[in-house]
């Protein structure tokens, strides 16, 4: 389940930063880091090639960028400023993960510039946008679990049998005799 949802956040996250853009170079530089990332992926050296550390700013910044995304539509237009900021920082933050990706990336404050807030009015991207909110932001808790050593055997046992290849019962004919 942890491998669909990181799946789902990225191709989500992808898609919305891609409609986001208006540019044909922003959009150029989007897929250029996806296609990287796609491929160190396949190659199993994603781990190797790119610095971990910057993840938790990176993490930040896209929970400030899909807040200011949830925003109602008639204060989109006035967040944009904000969006533009944030949506910079998020790109330079995964540049400098990516420390070994070269790209024409001019001045900062000239790139991702223009962006169309109004595909987010759509009601299916508002989803998109709050689902990808809830599955960066919520963190499962260990706190949660009892202290008393039954209660967890109890749950314990529950969640495994929920992953068991349990038998399929047999038919009512074939236990007459009971």
């Amino acid at each position: 389940y942890m491998y669909s949802a990181v799946v789902e956040c990225y191709e989500s996250l992808k898609d919305i930063i891609y409609n986001l853009l208006q540019h044909e170079e922003d959009k150029m530089i989007v897929s250029h880091i996806c296609v990287k990332v796609e491929w160190s992926i396949q190659e199993h050296t994603f781990v190797k090639e790119f610095k971990m550390s910057g993840l938790p700013s990176l993490s930040e910044k896209l929970e400030k960028f899909l807040t200011l995304l949830q925003a109602e539509d008639d204060k989109l237009e006035t967040l944009k400023p904000q969006i533009v900021n944030v949506l910079q920082d998020i790109v330079e933050i995964i540049l400098q993960v990516m420390e070994n990706l070269r790209l024409n990336t001019k001045k900062r404050g000239q790139r991702f510039v223009n962006i169309d807030t109004d595909f987010t009015v759509n009601k299916s991207v508002k989803e998109k946008v709050i689902r990808l909110h809830l599955l960066l932001t919520v963190k499962e808790s260990a706190i949660n679990v009892p202290q008393n050593l039954d209660a967890r055997r109890h749950i314990t046992f529950f969640a495994n049998s929920l992953f068991m290849n349990m038998p399929k019962a047999p038919k009512v004919r074939n236990v007459l005799s009971f």
